[in-house]
């Protein structure tokens, strides 16, 4: 299938030269988004930024001492109080 740009969405790309551009159907209520190729590269570039970010701070707390022992129990009994209590939080 080869798809052609229509005025209208050539117009949206140059208004917005950078980063995702929604278009919305006449049909039904799902937005698509267009990216550049180059945006894609960008994104990727982002998100591995902020898990390197993740990592070191996770890194840092680990060093500095701010853990805490995983106690599986201790999650599913404080889940149950929270559902069985959904006023209190």
């Amino acid at each position: 299938m080869n798809l052609r740009i229509t005025p209208e969405i050539q117009a949206a790309l140059d208004q917005y030269p950078a980063g995702p551009i929604r278009l919305d159907s006449d049909d039904d209520n799902n937005p698509v988004f267009l990216l550049r190729l180059d945006d894609i590269a960008n994104l990727q570039e982002v998100v591995d930024g902020r898990i390197q970010e993740k990592l070191a701070e996770a890194d840092a707390d680990i060093k500095a001492g701010r853990v805490s022992e995983w106690d599986i129990d201790q999650l599913k009994r404080k889940a149950r109080d929270q559902h069985s209590n959904p006023n209190q939080n």
